[in-house]
């Protein structure tokens, strides 16, 4: 019977085989989606005069002929937008990074002054935009124009204002104001694009043909065409049709597509091919109509392309009449018959649009199962080789365990570096990269068996008797572990402080500091709604932490941030207390450690919201609730302590009240046969305070919103628990995306993942992983809003968790090297233990790999919590441009007011709204005919007649808008578009602006 160690040491190997056909697999993706790196010739890399996060460009060129064919290559950061002749034509965005594309604008551009206007916006820090780009257009004659970015190009740091005529895309918009772009030195962090631009140029366009087909409901057009592995480097897929179609290659369906009746979508194919003979197959879903059709098949390399599009040699048939479904023919070739077609009358001129997404290739290929099929013929090449010198086979399997290990942990490390933006993946997922590994794999096995055969020949045994001593957690004494833990706690506190002020507060943070100076001047947290004096009716414990602080330091951001800090530096301690408490003094270092670089934590350990707080003591009532469940007799003061613990928590955010049906469950899972744990009265008595706390919170958060009068519903409307699944917005999988993907999560949850097979023999290990995965059901599937913060209170117990696996890793390790002798055995035992600490360290530090690659179009868009440098809206900026432009006599309407009072002292006078998202109040003290904001109490404009009165009323009227892209939330189109018709903007940074009107 195989022992445990034989196990483990077959699933390594079974993993290594997994693993190299998942490379492989990859390997093949990539190969069959080529990308290419921009090349670059006169341009520069431009920004504004005035450095700032937004910039506006405009250049304009003359063209001598219409374009045959006009081809832009394009980078900016870190969000792009292109205009062209006053059209929107591309957005692109890549958070730190430069938004990337290759556009065919043929029939955009047109003989004579054209206008390139490019809008950049960017993200992180440092506030400088950048931007990069290259036209080249080829006449019908084969004369080619270039034009390109350089100092000449137009630009301005603020958003232009609109004329009553143009907006400042526009051919005809005066930018003789404008000043000249300035040149400065760019990023090579690119991203790559689907097709060079020079293939581009050099695609022909194809012929349209009408066809005869209004007695069918479906037309199906066939060819075959020949493939050359070896010679051709792409192939695409270019078509245009007015009705929807179906392509099927080589007898699979490709997927259905839309109309698309001026655009060629290029779609790679090349993944679907076979060397030799292709077939394809076009099904339009005419229904009864003569469709437009244009394009087919265009195969290219470095040096040439060559298209087989639509013509007189392809099949064309079409099938069913007026009782047949389209859906059922374009399935069946039976009964079709034979279909003309025809030149249309007026001439069509198409362009051609790029489709960046990956094609997956099939999995039933050769060349990813080739790779495993190597592993597994080395293995019974060597296993009875070696057989004969006297290895026997668990021995083989034993000695080879950490050869296979580092063949795994390499080819995940591969993976992670493939993701930093700094590298070439393509270079790592490479066949040669991956048979150097499987090389590499074969020399450590083959050194290691002849290590054991040697120990063999030796009459001596590579495996140490039943007598050796097992191994332990490994030992670290009082004072050492002392010393690492104050160093570790010193650093979570030095990387929260540091740019502690860098971002301004956000609008979470302004309105819990306006209730933290409530609680200065009253000694409760209250703010003033127009005539109203309204409570603080959730998170009722935050305010009174920084208020303390402000009593202490001033009122300031660094003030108000300093109690998220010291909490954060608390959880890194507490971490450290109950990991070593719980799972030995190694864990609770390695959790403290990675709690203490996790850019998450780092970014919530300044942000004086609740999530800071509301961690610290979620994760004290959640050690009180492990030592409930571990005491067979519980105290008094044990379950008053567990009680205090968790009002604290739910004081601090009564979404933690999820974490009760969570221990529930937890508790009926670990103490399942022993009933007499649940009917002792300390445990009621703790239970009972627990209900009261609820019980009080929920009534006095009733009592306080009754008289109040309000339009719109928000998150303080939901005060009970919520069966999510039962709705449209469910998202099962966005805790899985915005937390265990993330990618400095990604690697921790390699981990976790090996928790839930260890949870199974360590009684402590499950009470934490078992906390984690309910948290997710809990959240997902009983709350009725999804934000990721939410789930920040979990980040401390799957820390714990993960480094409990960690730690029992090295300990197989250390077991291994203690069971089985040998130099060779135990170099290879120490390789495992670094790339197991790198694969765990290095993804997840702030400092670590930028994976900017991964998950990042699965990431919550307005999220700015996951990565470091990241901007978010900066309403300091444009509050302290207010006070320099600001008279006595001036009006302020502000979308966030208590952000403009916090900086300036100056909550403005009114409120702008026209579309009902934000919850707005009905003044019932003033009684004033009009609704006010939930923020201070400013008058809502409801819709452009009463802004246009307002203005009418006063000689100068600021306007502070933020964040810019919610704008659409709340106002609508037309008052936008008279906004910035009359008002200027006057200062702008991220996501923000601040707009004057004058008379």
């Amino acid at each position: 019977m195989m022992k445990a160690e034989h196990w483990w040491s077959g699933i390594t190997l079974i993993i290594l085989m997994v693993s190299a056909v998942l490379f492989g697999y990859l390997q093949s993706v990539d190969a069959a989606n080529p990308r290419k790196s921009l090349n670059w010739s006169q341009s520069q890399w431009i920004s504004t005069a005035s450095e700032g996060a937004n910039g506006y460009f405009r250049h304009a060129i003359e063209l001598d002929n219409a374009p045959q064919r006009a081809v832009l290559q394009v980078s900016g950061t870190d969000s792009l937008q292109l205009y062209v002749n006053g059209k929107a034509i591309k957005a692109a965005e890549s958070r730190s990074l430069q938004a990337t594309a290759v556009l065919d604008l043929s029939r955009q551009l047109q003989t004579g002054n054209n206008i390139l206007a490019f809008e950049l916006h960017r993200s992180s820090f440092p506030a400088r935009v950048a931007l990069r780009y290259e036209l080249t257009v080829i006449d019908a004659l084969g004369q080619r124009q270039t034009f390109f970015s350089d100092p000449t190009v137009q630009s301005q740091a603020l958003y232009p204002q609109t004329t009553t005529r143009h907006k400042w895309f526009d051919k005809g918009y005066d930018d003789a104001f404008w000043t000249r772009s300035s040149r400065v030195a760019g990023e090579n962090r690119l991203t790559q694009v689907a097709i060079p631009p020079e293939v581009l140029l050099a695609l022909p366009s194809p012929p349209s043909f009408v066809l005869n087909a209004s007695q069918h409901w479906s037309v199906s057009l066939s060819t075959t065409f020949s493939y050359d592995k070896s010679a051709t480097g792409q192939v695409w897929l270019a078509l245009a049709a007015d009705v929807p179609y179906e392509v099927v290659i080589n007898g699979i369906s490709g997927g259905v597509y839309p109309p698309s009746d001026a655009q060629l979508h290029l779609n790679s194919v090349l993944p679907r091919l076979r060397d030799g003979e292709n077939s394809i197959e076009i099904n339009l879903m005419n229904n009864g109509v003569d469709p437009l059709v244009a394009g087919g098949l265009i195969q290219g390399n470095d040096y040439q392309v060559s298209t087989t599009f639509i013509g007189a040699d392809w099949q064309v048939r079409g099938g069913g009449g007026s009782s047949h479904s389209a859906l059922d023919d374009i399935q069946s070739t039976a009964g079709r018959t034979q279909v003309n077609m025809a030149a249309p009358a007026v001439p069509q001129t198409y362009t051609y649009t790029v489709t960046d997404a990956f094609t997956p290739p099939a999995v039933a290929q050769a060349g990813p199962w080739l790779q495993g099929a190597l592993v597994v013929g080395f293995i019974l090449l060597v296993a009875p080789l070696f057989r004969l010198l006297g290895v026997g086979l668990l021995t083989q399997l034993t000695s080879t365990c950490f050869a296979n290990a580092i063949a795994i942990l390499c080819l995940i490390a591969a993976w992670f570096v493939a993701q930093d933006v700094r590298f070439d993946a393509r270079q790592i997922f490479s066949v040669s990269a991956l048979h150097l590994m499987l090389i590499v794999w074969m020399l450590m096995v083959i050194a290691v068996l002849v290590e054991q055969a040697a120990s063999v020949n030796k009459h001596t045994s590579g495996i140490i008797p039943r007598g050796w001593k097992s191994a332990s957690q490994f030992k670290l004494g009082h004072i050492a572990f002392y010393v690492v833990s104050a160093v570790v706690a010193l650093v979570a506190l030095l990387l929260r402080l540091q740019n502690i002020e860098q971002q301004a507060l956000t609008v979470d943070e302004a309105t819990i500091a306006g209730f933290a100076r409530g609680v200065v001047e009253r000694g409760y947290p209250y703010l003033m709604v127009g005539g109203m004096e309204v409570e603080l009716a959730t998170y009722e414990l935050v305010p009174y932490f920084l208020a303390t602080s402000v009593n202490v330091f001033g009122y300031s951001d660094f003030a108000l941030r300093i109690p998220a800090v010291l909490f954060g530096t608390g959880t890194c301690l507490l971490i450290m207390y109950c990991g070593s408490a719980w799972f030995g003094r190694l864990t609770g270092l390695t959790a403290g450690l990675l709690y203490a670089i996790s850019p998450w934590a780092i970014y919530w350990g300044k942000n004086c919201f609740h999530p800071s707080q509301i961690q610290f003591f979620n994760l004290l009532a959640l050690i009180a609730f492990y030592r409930l469940l571990a005491s067979d007799r519980i105290s008094l003061k044990l379950a008053g302590l567990s009680a205090l613990a968790f009002a604290c928590s739910y004081l601090s955010w009564e979404g933690s009240g999820l974490v009760l049906p969570i221990m529930a469950f937890v508790a009926l899972v670990i103490r399942w046969q022993d009933w007499r744990w649940f009917f002792q009265l300390n445990l009621w008595i703790a239970a009972v305070l627990i209900i009261f706390v609820v019980a009080a919170q929920g009534i006095r958060r009733s009592l306080l919103q009754e008289p109040f009068i309000m339009v719109g519903f928000g998150k303080s409307d939901l005060a009970t628990p919520k069966l999510t699944f039962t709705q449209p917005s469910y998202e099962p999988w966005y805790y899985i995306n915005n937390f265990f993907f993330t990618e400095t999560h990604i690697g921790l949850s390699l981990f976790f993942l090996l928790g839930l097979i260890f949870m199974f023999y360590d009684r402590k290990l499950s009470f934490v992983v078992l906390f984690v995965v309910m948290a997710y059901l809990s959240l997902t599937n009983l709350l009725g809003y999804y934000n990721a913060h939410y789930f920040y209170f979990v980040l401390p117990v799957f820390l714990l968790a993960v480094a409990a696996v960690f730690v029992k890793l090295l300990m197989l390790i250390q077991r291994q090297c203690q069971r089985i002798s040998g130099k060779v055995f135990r170099i290879q035992g120490a390789l495992t233990a670094a790339l197991i600490m790198w694969v765990l360290v290095v993804p997840a530090g702030a400092g670590g790999l930028h994976l900017y690659r991964l998950m990042s179009g699965n990431i919550d868009a307005m999220r700015v919590d996951y990565r470091p440098g990241l901007a978010g809206m900066d309403g300091r900026s444009v509050s302290l441009a207010l006070s320099q432009y600001w008279r006595s006599s001036d009006v302020l309407i502000t979308s966030i007011p208590l952000l403009t009072e916090h900086y300036v002292e100056n909550k403005g006078d009114y409120f702008v709204q026209t579309i009902t998202d934000r919850k707005v109040v009905y003044d019932t003290v003033k009684q004033r005919p009009y609704y006010v904001d939930k923020f201070v109490g400013n008058p809502v404009l409801r819709n452009k007649q009463e802004l246009q009165d307002v203005l009418s009323r006063h000689d100068r009227v600021f306007f502070v808008a933020a964040p810019v892209d919610g704008l659409t939330r709340i106002i609508d189109a037309d008052t936008l578009d008279f906004i910035n018709q009359n008002m200027r903007v006057v200062a702008e940074s991220y996501d923000s602006r601040l707009y004057l009107w004058e008379r």
